[in-house]
């Protein structure tokens, strides 16, 4: 393993020592534990999995090179 060293605020420290009292692991296991949840398991969405929801929302064709286009292009 590496060792990395950084700044915190005393608050989160604070709640770092808290955490890993409470856990009865060390504050570095703690922080191992909260980079692999937050960072390691981030996968990026795709287009479909973030507008999922609004499929099927709009009436209509499903072909929409057959819908008459009334109005379009005119001045």
């Amino acid at each position: 393993m590496e060792t990395v060293t950084f700044k915190m605020e005393r608050r989160h420290v604070a709640l770092l020592k808290e955490r890993a009292k409470t856990l009865g692991r060390s504050q570095a296991a703690v922080v191992r534990d909260l980079i692999d949840e937050h960072l390691a398991s981030k996968k990026r969405l795709s287009l479909y999995e973030r507008a999922k929801d609004l499929c099927g929302s709009v009436r209509g064709s499903k072909d929409l090179s057959t819908r008459p286009l009334t109005g379009y292009g005119r001045d």
